[in-house]
């Protein structure tokens, strides 16, 4: 099938390559189907661009790239609605938002998108019992990697 978009023109999809959202993305509740379009080259970030709309098109990315530890803990109900039995089976991604002040690009841990990849099947959950932040600073990620351990590890204890 044919897909004409903003951001990358006209693309041809593979019927097959077409993810479901059993619930939509928050605030776009009538887009659900959506493919993966790769980002840059040894780049982070993946598009999820709608095949219902040309001009929507969200930026996401695994959370373990700058979150090496993130874990999401499901409800067997959310494990049924995608199709699987735990969440190994899932493709975990997040949000990003890339502003025009690049020291605020950040990513939603609250709310990560799921995609079974045998599936098909998505959605995005909200990890209500969770201390991930809604809005993670990406930039304040990498400084505090480059930072010596012991200072990391103190400021976590303050």
């Amino acid at each position: 099938m044919q897909l004409e978009t903003t951001r990358f023109g006209t693309m041809e999809v593979d019927p097959d390559a077409v993810i479901t959202l059993t619930q939509p993305i928050i605030g776009f509740q009538e887009f659900r189907r959506y493919v993966m379009v790769p980002g840059p080259a040894e780049s982070m970030v993946t598009w999820l661009q709608s095949t219902e709309s040309g001009e929507l098109a969200f930026l996401i990315m695994d959370p373990r790239a700058v979150v090496p530890d993130y874990e999401v803990v499901l409800a067997p109900h959310d494990l049924a609605e995608l199709a699987a039995t735990e969440v190994s089976e899932l493709d975990v991604y997040t949000l990003v938002v890339i502003p025009q002040d690049r020291s605020q690009v950040r990513t939603n841990l609250r709310a990560p998108i799921l995609i079974n990849p045998r599936q098909r099947l998505g959605k995005q959950v909200v990890l209500d019992r969770s201390a991930y932040p809604i809005q993670y600073f990406l930039g304040q990620a990498q400084r505090a990697d480059q930072e010596p351990k012991e200072v990391v590890h103190a400021r976590s204890d303050a």
